[in-house]
């Protein structure tokens, strides 16, 4: 992960540079001519009560890929991609949370290592970042992706394929290991990835690996849209645990502030969740310790990050996080660069 922290940002001897700086800047015109160089257009809602933005754009080119380092430093809502720019996107977490939604109202939130994967030439697509939000996003073209796919499969892309936006990679996965290896090369060697033979042979694994990717969800079964049909006193208790995880709320405390019952509250998580409310806030704080391990800086313990999230009973603690994450928490710790 540190890898992907420092790319585009770091020398090979681990000096600061801004050697690959688009914009730094307060101001919102500036940001969004940049934005619409490196992405396309599209449209920016501040979401809180910060009305300017603190943004930080580096980018560099890997033969059809753009891949650039981005946050605009405060809340925000984005919408309105233009579809006619004919543009995809594969958006990385690696720092504070981005809920992204697809098909109307069906989300999927990613958090520390984390991707997401649309074409938005072919899918209705909107974010919400929050305030600590920085992303290492891959840019690509469709037409490019298309001739790719033809390339290496010997037949055009199901159309169905490129429709399907969806959450994918993780902290442990391939991909991450793909794009902390794309990173590092960019690191060590910037002149080879955008002018020599390592850029072209790192855009087309990137390419390779992403087609791979939406090919295997093209063939998976699609779950119901768990999301949009959820009621409202659900979704307030998901937006509560998500606010409230470390606190670890107790279940009448998520009921209350649903506006429902224990009994109506625990029913309805069943049935549209297929969980329990407390096996949700359960999963909750431990992908939020994860991340924090994952973010965690040189000569930090598990023990204190564990009881900064108030697990008291850490032997209990461990083995809940090896059965959800399949290693323990020392194993995430020492992965985090």
């Amino acid at each position: 992960m540190q890898a992907m922290r420092d790319v585009l940002i770091t020398s090979a001897d681990g000096a600061p540079t801004r050697r690959h700086r688009l914009v730094a800047s307060t101001e919102w015109d500036e940001v969004q001519h940049w934005c619409r160089q490196i992405y396309l257009p599209y449209d920016v809602t501040p979401a809180g009560p910060a009305r300017q933005p603190d943004a930080v754009l580096d980018a560099v080119q890997i033969g059809q890929f753009t891949l650039s380092r981005f946050s605009y430093g405060v809340p925000v809502h984005l919408s309105g991609f233009d579809e006619g720019a004919g543009i995809g996107l594969a958006l990385t977490t690696l720092q504070g949370a981005v809920r992204h939604w697809s098909s109307g109202r069906t989300h999927a939130d990613t958090g520390v290592g984390d991707s997401y994967l649309v074409d938005l030439s072919r899918a209705h697509y909107r974010l919400d970042a929050d305030a600590r939000h920085l992303q290492v996003n891959l840019t690509f073209r469709h037409d490019a992706m298309a001739a790719l796919h033809q390339r290496w499969f010997g037949c055009p892309a199901d159309e169905r394929m490129w429709a399907r936006a969806y959450r994918f990679g993780g902290a442990q996965s391939s991909w991450m290991q793909l794009l902390g290896y794309v990173c590092r090369c960019i690191t060590e060697m910037p002149d080879a990835v955008q002018h020599g033979p390592l850029g072209r042979h790192l855009e087309e694994m990137i390419g390779v690996h992403l087609l791979t990717q939406w090919r295997q969800q093209l063939d998976a079964p699609t779950s119901p849209t768990l999301h949009s049909l959820a009621p409202r006193h659900v979704l307030m208790a998901e937006q509560h645990i998500r606010d409230r995880a470390r606190e670890a709320p107790t279940l009448s405390e998520l009921a209350s502030h649903a506006g429902v019952s224990v009994r109506t509250l625990n029913a309805a998580f069943r049935e549209y969740r297929r969980c329990t409310p407390m096996q949700a806030l359960r999963d909750a704080r431990l992908t939020g310790v994860r991340a924090d391990l994952l973010a965690a800086r040189p000569g930090a313990r598990v023990r204190d990050v564990a009881e900064a999230w108030g697990y008291a009973q850490l032997g209990i603690f461990a083995a809940n996080y090896r059965r959800r994450f399949g290693e323990s928490p020392s194993e995430t710790l020492k992965r985090r660069a």
